[in-house]
């Protein structure tokens, strides 16, 4: 079996900086609060698109916003 090890940026202060306020424009931009489901939907897609290596503020902003445009069904 072929296991795939993904690098990880780190994440530093000054990156919880960019993430908090690209979080805190998409919870403004839809009425959400940070502490909310999708807030926290939100926030952690953000995290997993910077471990992925997304790095760029725009792009991360971008990814969440397209990210809202899927609908996944709940069983």
């Amino acid at each position: 079996m072929w296991k795939t090890d993904w690098p990880k940026s780190a994440v530093t202060s000054e990156t919880i900086v960019v993430l908090r306020r690209i979080l805190r424009d998409w919870c403004d931009e839809r009425g959400h609060r940070a502490d909310s489901q999708e807030g926290g939907r939100t926030a952690k897609s953000l995290i997993d698109w910077y471990e992925f290596g997304v790095t760029d503020e725009d792009e991360l902003a971008r990814l969440i916003r397209d990210d809202d445009d899927i609908i996944i069904a709940e069983a």
